[in-house]
């Protein structure tokens, strides 16, 4: 009687394992089935032709904005060339081009100036601006200005060998030079009512000009704002520092299917524009009216006030100074939020990827599908990605941080707001890192 119970017994191992592997089988042909609708999605979304794009973005009128610092290689390798094949694509007459080339150690501004022969050439419109000032400069110039007054984006960090030397921060640098080049967008409003369409954000990635018609055609065109997945060493994507899902969170993981957020996470596991609340990711395309200054109503009593249009700003030096930083890239869109004009949503689109490199952009377009994730990456990424999710507080942990630290510095810096008045607030709150970005001669550097 004790020898068959025990028999008896010894068998619910078994059984348990038997059912374990059972369950995974399932799982496995459940997802090699959302596979195909997701490589069938990516093939079905990509636009080849400006024939093929949806009415609502069809020959709109479109500014692009570029910046470089040290960027030769990339420019000569292959940035300029896909850029004059972009251009032809959407037609000279429809775009407008601003760059901005700001004091590089290679030789970029002649690649700069190579490019705005050729420009002219096609007929383009644009603004190019070669800065000869260099970061060195930009460091040497000291935090007061001609009338001895201290100027914003300078603070001290104690990384310095003298005592209370101030330091100038990287993204309120950065926001200056990307807002330098709205600055022609901005002037042709005021001066002659011209309005654009959209605006083309490019990084120094390889693209393909279908890329930049597939990120267009986002949703059918309804967006506010559209990015694709951008790649320096696949499979893992490259701008974690922007990026923040449907609910503020950054990624989770670096690779496929990255998320947390519950409706990110299936649109992307579908291969659909999957909604964030911030992302930037090499190429860019946003609604441009936010960008225009407008005339609003007061919401109390009568009369009108002008509304300034987005800009591009890093976080108070004041909240800096508690080792916090955040993307300007993704300020702009916490903005964009914050003043209830993202009406249609921000979207990161997956059948659009872009590479630091031509072999990262191969390694992201294989196949006769051009896709970027296997059946194999697929499954077991699903797989990863649950533990993560699992594992990791989605409240007090984005990409990689310590929110709960975060938000408490936060909160410190707007307990210490002292001043008759001051109300201290940052609508970006879920941007922020623990970080500091400086600026030195020769590029930039993390202070801890």
């Amino acid at each position: 009687m004790f020898l068959t119970r025990y028999r008896r017994a010894s068998r619910w191992p078994r059984f348990v394992l038997y059912g374990v592997i059972f369950l995974c089988l399932v799982d496995i042909f459940r997802l090699l089935g959302s596979y195909r609708t997701f490589s069938n999605n990516l093939v079905a979304q990509t636009v080849q032709h400006v024939e093929d794009l949806p009415r609502e973005v069809r020959n709109q009128k479109i500014y692009i904005a570029a910046q470089f610092w040290t960027s030769e290689a990339v420019l000569v390798e292959f940035w300029l060339n896909q850029f004059l094949k972009l251009l032809t694509v959407l037609g000279p007459r429809n775009v407008y081009v601003s760059i901005i080339e700001s004091g590089s150690l290679d030789n970029t501004a002649d690649a700069i100036r190579w490019l705005d022969n050729e420009l002219d050439k096609l007929g383009v419109a644009r603004t190019v601006i070669v800065d000869p000032k260099t970061h060195e400069d930009a460091v040497n110039a000291g935090p007061l200005d001609e009338h001895g007054h201290h100027k914003s984006g300078w603070i001290v960090t104690g990384d310095t060998k003298v005592e209370g030397q101030k330091e100038l921060r990287r993204i309120p640098y950065l926001s200056d030079v990307r807002n330098e080049g709205l600055e022609p967008l901005l002037r042709m409003h005021r001066t002659d009512g011209q309005i654009f369409d959209k605006v083309l954000y490019l990084n120094d990635v390889f693209f393909e000009p279908s890329d930049i018609l597939t990120l267009l055609a986002t949703n059918g065109g309804q967006y506010d704002v559209a990015c694709g997945i951008d790649f320096h060493y696949p499979p893992a994507f490259y701008d974690t520092f922007a990026l923040r899902d449907a609910e503020g969170r950054g990624p989770v993981m670096s690779t496929f299917p990255y998320f947390r957020a519950q409706e990110t996470w299936d649109a992307m596991l579908k291969g659909a524009p999957a909604r964030v609340r911030s992302c930037w990711n090499g190429v860019l395309v946003v609604d441009a009216t936010p960008y225009y200054d407008r005339i609003r109503s007061n919401t109390v009593g009568s009369g009108h006030h002008l509304q300034t249009g987005l800009r591009f700003r890093g976080v108070p030096d004041s909240l800096a100074l508690h080792k916090l930083e955040a993307s300007e890239c993704c300020l702009i869109h916490a903005d964009l939020i914050a003043s209830g004009q993202a009406q249609r949503g921000i979207f990161m689109n997956p059948a659009v990827r872009s590479g630091y490199t031509i072999e990262a952009y191969q390694l992201t377009h294989q196949g006769t599908e051009r896709s970027f994730v296997s059946a194999w990456q697929y499954v077991t990424g699903v797989w990863k990605n649950r533990l993560a999710r699992w594992k990791v507080d989605g409240i007090s942990s984005s990409a990689g941080q310590n929110m709960a630290e975060v938000y408490r510095r936060i909160r410190k810096w707007q307990n210490e707001g002292t001043s008759p008045g001051e109300k201290r607030e940052e609508v970006g709150d879920y941007c922020t890192i623990m970080e500091m970005h400086i600026l030195i001669w020769n590029g930039w550097k993390h202070v801890w």
